[in-house]
């Protein structure tokens, strides 16, 4: 079991160190020009839900590949609040550099397991997590109701 782990963990490394090298951004930079190519004009939100990751994270995400000119924000002009991303002609040469799967190889992965399996999968890592007692960035202990 150890192993499976060790060689899931060690793909999706070499994977992400492929992208690195193919178009100068981290995986996870990648997997927001993906979905950014795959939905011109998405929310931050929206992103951050399609990404299954906290807004703030996808907003650090979304700051370093502005700096890089690979992405441009741009405000609606019916709500100056809403502000939709996309990609530059930057950030479209980078995805057509980049190695497939663009959103990297586990959630590739996931998404091509069948529904049932990753319920049953889901539940069986919740455990996992449960008895290593799993802890947040910060350190604190995650409680059992959350997981």
């Amino acid at each position: 079991m150890l192993e499976q782990f060790r060689l899931i963990f060690r793909s999706a490394k070499k994977h992400f160190q492929w992208v690195q090298q193919r178009t100068g951004v981290s995986g996870a930079q990648l997997w927001v020009l993906a979905e950014l190519h795959r939905r011109p004009g998405i929310r931050v939100t929206e992103l951050a839900r399609a990404m299954a990751v906290h807004q703030s994270t996808a907003s650090n995400l979304l700051e370093r590949l502005e700096k890089l000119r690979l992405i441009q924000r741009e405000r609606s002009p019916a709500d100056q609040r809403v502000v939709h991303l996309s990609l530059t002609d930057a950030g479209r040469e980078a995805i057509a550099r980049a190695p497939m799967p663009l959103e990297g190889v586990l959630p590739d992965a996931l998404r091509s397991l069948a529904h049932e399996d990753l319920l049953a999968l889901q539940q069986q890592l919740v455990q996992l997590a449960k008895r290593m007692k799993v802890r947040d960035r910060a350190g604190k202990r995650i409680p059992l109701a959350e997981m």
